[in-house]
């Protein structure tokens, strides 16, 4: 063999470890960001649990979990903390007592629009 030959298989055996490195690497960059997320997920669901914001969805037909799974975390978090300020939690602990509650009916909640979104979206 010449001394081209020996250099290019060197080459092609170098770029293939290369790129057999970089897809193990992706792989095993991919389960750890998946198992974040869901670490993170089941944090929110821990936190939702705690607030009426918890209570509210389920009253109004919305699944936690697709609810946690579809919505972006950064809109889930602004609606932990708008029910977190709410200072209707007198009239928001009524309605929910009742269990009558209609999304066309939560003008006390600080996450209605949000709320009747998510509601048209889960109908669909």
């Amino acid at each position: 063999m010449n001394l081209l030959n020996i250099i290019s298989v060197t080459s092609l055996l170098l770029l293939g470890l290369l790129l057999t490195s970089f897809v193990i690497l992706l792989a095993i960059a991919i389960i750890f960001n998946t198992r974040a997320g869901m670490k993170y997920r089941e944090l929110l669901a821990e936190q939702l649990d705690q607030l009426r914001l918890g209570e509210m969805l389920t009253a109004l037909g919305i699944d936690t979990n697709s609810y946690l799974s579809r919505e972006r975390a950064v809109d889930i978090q602004q609606h932990m903390e708008r029910c977190t300020a709410c200072t209707n939690t007198q009239e928001c602990d009524t309605r929910l007592k009742e269990e009558t509650v209609d999304a066309d009916t939560i003008s006390y909640c600080n996450n209605e629009a949000s709320l009747q979104k998510i509601a048209a979206q889960q109908k669909n």
